[in-house]
């Protein structure tokens, strides 16, 4: 058992969109927020460094909040969905940091010779915009739901294979089979690589000429579809998403074709 300790948590989080967000990873998103030790600015964006930028096993996690890892790794995955941390690949683990960081503000507000209660209403910024909030944003700030995927494409490529591995082109423009890849890798919630024979799954489903959009868009209803029977019960490799993907497709081609013979040609 840790050893317990006070630390601040932002009221702000206190509302239905972040309770809807960040659900039951609420408990992964507290740890993360208590193990914050330092804070950097990149960018005018404010990070929480999560214990100085060691790398983290998700075991530590798990262990500390007394569940398994498989939940850990799904409460992760979805704190980094909704943008509310970001993670980096390193050899014994994740370095994690925390966006919108406000851990330290009122040791900030006292460096700066200010009280809590004598900040103008200027430096006082609204959760809405402090911690991140993408469907309420004033037009001028708003980020498109086209920016926001695409931001999560590239993320989702520097995390699973290295920036240092990639040219900015491969980053800027991810192939069809690395979006495709990702997005399984990220909804799997489970390691950083493909076996061969993932990598021969993925190649076989690109000959198929199905389109990417809705390959994409299949990956996410096969996993939030998915019933486990038991609690090793998972999605273990993509030729199960590959053969649940070709069951969709052939459905979609058995309705257009109903559709195109219940045409009533004569009225036309």
């Amino acid at each position: 058992m840790p050893e317990s300790f006070f630390f601040p948590v932002y009221s702000g989080l206190i509302s239905p969109d972040h309770k809807e967000n960040i659900g039951p990873a609420l408990w992964e998103f507290l740890w993360l927020i208590s193990k914050t030790t330092k804070e950097e600015v990149e960018d005018d964006e404010t990070w929480g460094i999560v214990l100085g930028g060691k790398p983290i096993k998700i075991c530590e996690i798990s262990n500390d909040l007394g569940g398994s890892e498989r939940t850990a790794k799904r409460n992760i995955a979805r704190l980094k969905e909704f943008g509310y941390i970001e993670t980096k690949r390193a050899p014994y683990g994740e370095i994690y940091r925390v966006k919108k960081s406000k851990k330290f503000i009122n040791k900030r507000g006292a460096k700066n010779g200010t009280s809590e209660n004598k900040r103008s209403a200027k430096s006082v910024i609204s959760e809405q915009r402090e911690v991140p909030h993408l469907s309420k944003r004033s037009a001028k700030s708003v980020i498109s739901n086209k920016d926001i995927k695409d931001i999560k494409i590239k993320e989702d490529i520097k995390t699973t294979v290295g920036v240092d591995e990639m040219s900015n082109s491969e980053i800027n423009n991810p192939s069809p089979r690395d979006q495709i890849k990702n997005k399984y890798l990220r909804r799997r919630a489970k390691g950083f690589d493909l076996s061969p024979k993932d990598e021969k799954s993925i190649e076989r489903l690109l000959k198929d000429d199905i389109p990417l959009e809705k390959i994409l868009t299949w990956i996410d209803e096969i996993f939030d579809n998915y019933e486990p029977k038991h609690r090793m019960d998972e999605i273990k490799n993509f030729k199960y998403v590959e053969a649940a993907i070709l069951g969709k497709w052939a459905n979609s081609q058995d309705v257009r074709k109903q559709k195109a013979n219940n045409i009533d040609w004569e009225n036309l």
